[in-house]
């Protein structure tokens, strides 16, 4: 005998059914109206129980399963291997399918190393790709096969702590009947304390067997490239992992909810999409604000001020100083250094904006002396490319290491030519001329850009010292060198550069953007993967193209971009250790994002304003207020007082906060390269131009 039992949303656009039959219990989960089913899965390949080192991640059968459905919910019980295991099915106002799993100890004797959890099989799925937020996007292509990164392979998989998940989710996309369809599961964080105050999560991940995916969650247990009890612990370095596994004495209860997501989606690729806007949804975020938008401005002015050097002609903002008491015997001689890690002329562009706005005279004269000394003493042999960083004690110009040779990053490059023109820009807005150079510089480096692609038609990862590109890999790593070309637009008019930007920008769509076979990777100049800041640079991109042409076709590209950085940003917060840092600072990680695949840490890098501003261009509240979520969490970990985080020196911050098992969870660092100064304070000066928000900040 067959029997049926139907849940239906309230909504009335999704179905569930559990199918009782004598081949044992189905789970088919429909849309409304649809003949193919988005999960067609048995229960007896959907439950995972073991006892024991290392845990088992075969499906166990249940014994005795029943079913009852009363009052919109659908239970089934059972038990495996002595175990009772209850799961509740019930649907949400948003057509969002709760899943309470509830595992008890009925025997006499206590479970020891026990692990139970839930395997969502997706059998064969023609152009499957699977998205774990900040882990996995589409197994990583583009990661360098000689670094330690996640990875699902053929028969291996991936099952991470829920705190090293910003949104805590492992979506799958995939196309059937001729259209993508895709499987989002959900875990929703809960954590047990032991007596000593540790925190233990519970995880989540992908199953692999014989090239078949399964999404999962479980109690605890790891799973890192297919090698069980074994966690990431640092840049391409991995460790065994002791925890994860459970205790569960006689009566007691492990009890856990997941939620399931479905449906269409309008173009292959944006299965991630459906991961940011559920994840939103469901634990509606809220950032953390300590402090207001001027203290943030006050605080990263008295760092940037720290950083001003001038001597023996020599003017701009070091990298790293020495002025707080860790860094009293300098770690690296004392250099500036233009884009990345750097930032020179972007904080060049604060301290002239921090002048307009104050009316500081000085403030303005020492950007320009900054830029002045750049144009002047960075030129190379190579007209229109320049060098990227100056020594100070040894009076000399400097270049990157691009595998063992020496040259010039594309992404920094772009980011310090897209910063002379903002401050070309900014200077004209206040009604000051610029020196002729200045403009002459930008053309120079504009003109060099319009004749450096790779024979693919997107930007090497760098140039060598004679202008030649150091390989001919494609990466998402010279974006800014669009911004930058869309930028000496602005400043010069120059239809040339314009139309180059959006042939160029058409390019990196086409190849990373059009179907994420090849997701954003490879900006992160020391982690050569899928990260965060790539995909940045294609969101301002597409930003700066719609804000200047209006085309709502840059409007979209910036939407899903937009989206994709999402998927690193918090919306929960994980709880740490009794003791650490962090939980003795209060320290709130929704709003932060993370960084790559790679660095499975929080840092500021992050376009808030770009966000914002965008948000509020097309009438889009979540972008908007993720703007403002991330500059507000961005206020946590300033040192507001000398000795806060370790730091001497008022305004100064760490490049690392360590929410998941990435260096020492619970803790941060006090590396502070310039940039952690430029970008928080670059965001906030201009945010705190708009009336918009300031009317929010002051509310």
């Amino acid at each position: 005998m067959t029997r049926n039992y139907t849940l239906k949303s309230p909504n009335g656009t999704r179905l569930a059914n559990l199918i009782e039959s004598p081949e044992g219990i189905r789970l088919e989960l429909h849309a409304e109206g649809e003949r193919l089913p988005y999960y067609d899965g048995h229960l007896d390949r959907m439950l995972l129980a073991s006892t024991g080192r290392p845990w088992d991640d075969e499906p166990v059968r249940p014994e005795r399963p029943a079913i009852e459905l009363e009052d919109g919910r659908i239970r089934m019980k059972g038990s495996v291997r002595g175990v009772a295991v209850t799961l509740d099915w019930t649907f949400d106002d948003r057509g969002l399918l709760h899943v309470t799993a509830c595992w008890t100890n009925r025997g006499d004797r206590v479970l020891q190393d026990a692990a139970f959890g839930l395997a969502f099989g997706l059998g064969d799925r023609d152009g499957e790709k699977i998205t774990i937020p900040h882990m996995i996007y589409n197994n990583n292509p583009s990661a360098d096969p000689q670094r330690v990164v996640p990875k699902l392979g053929t028969d291996q998989g991936f099952v991470c702590e829920e705190h090293r998940l910003p949104i805590p989710c492992a979506n799958a996309e995939w196309t059937e009947g001729g259209e993508p369809r895709f499987l989002s599961l959900f875990t929703i964080p809960s954590f047990t304390e032991t007596e000593d105050g540790a925190v233990h999560y519970g995880s989540l991940g992908v199953l692999r067997r014989g090239g078949r995916s399964s999404l999962a969650v479980m109690s605890g247990v790891l799973m890192f490239n297919g090698d069980k009890d074994v966690y990431y612990t640092g840049k391409s370095k991995t460790e065994p992992y002791a925890g994860g596994y459970v205790r569960l004495g006689p009566g007691e209860s492990l009890k856990k909810r997941y939620v399931l997501d479905w449906g269409r989606l309008p173009q292959p690729g944006w299965g991630f999409r459906e991961a940011v806007r559920k994840g939103r949804e469901l634990f509606r975020p809220q950032s953390s604000r300590p402090l207001t938008l001027d203290d943030i401005v006050r605080l990263k002015t008295n760092a940037l001020d720290d950083r001003w050097r001038e001597e023996n002609g020599a003017a701009g903002y070091v990298k790293f100083n020495d002025s707080n008491d860790f860094g009293k015997v300098s770690r690296q001689p004392f250099h500036f250094l233009y884009g990345w890690t750097g930032q020179c002329l972007k904080l060049a562009w604060c301290d002239a904006k921090l002048g307009f706005d104050g009316g500081d005279e000085e403030r303005i004269s020492r950007c320009g002396r900054a830029v002045d000394f750049y144009i002047q003493g960075s030129a190379t042999s190579v007209p229109g490319l320049r060098s990227c960083s100056y020594e100070l004690e040894s009076r000399t110009w400097g270049t990157f290491n691009l595998g063992g040779r020496r040259g010039v990053s594309s992404r920094a490059y772009g980011e310090t030519i897209a910063d002379l023109a903002d401050i070309v820009l900014l200077y004209r807005e206040r009604g000051r001329e610029t020196p002729e150079a200045w403009t002459t510089a930008l053309r120079e480096a504009a003109d060099w850009l319009l004749g450096s692609l790779l024979p693919s038609g997107i930007y090497p990862a760098g140039w060598l010292t004679d202008g030649a590109p150091c390989d001919d890999m494609t990466t998402a790593a010279g974006i800014p060198c669009v911004v930058a070309l869309i930028k000496a637009h602005r400043v010069t008019g120059d239809a040339r550069y314009l139309r180059h930007a959006e042939e160029t920008f058409e390019r990196y769509y086409d190849l990373h953007a059009r179907t994420f076979d090849r997701p954003f990777a490879r900006s992160t100049l020391d982690a050569r993967c899928e990260d965060k800041e790539a995909g940045m640079y294609y969101f301002i991109a597409a930003f700066e193209l719609f804000a200047l042409t209006g085309d709502d076709r840059y409007r979209e590209r910036a939407e899903v971009a937009a989206d994709w950085l999402l998927t690193f940003v918090y919306v929960w917060n994980p709880a740490y250790d009794r003791g650490s840092p962090l939980r003795d600072n209060g320290f709130y990680a929704v709003g932060w994002p993370g960084v790559s695949v790679q660095n499975h840490h929080l840092d500021v890098f992050f376009p808030a304003y770009e966000m914002w501003r965008f948000g509020r261009m097309t009438g889009n509240a979540e972008y908007a207020d993720a703007g403002r979520q991330t500059l507000d969490a961005m206020g946590q970990g300033i040192c507001t007082s000398p000795g806060e985080w370790g730091f001497t020196v008022v305004g100064e911050q760490g490049e690392g906060f360590y929410q998941t098992h990435y260096h020492q969870r619970g803790h941060s660092n006090v590396w502070n390269p310039s940039w952690v100064i430029a970008l928080v304070l670059a965001n906030a000066l201009r945010l705190r131009d708009e009336a918009e928000y300031r009317r929010d900040d002051c509310g």
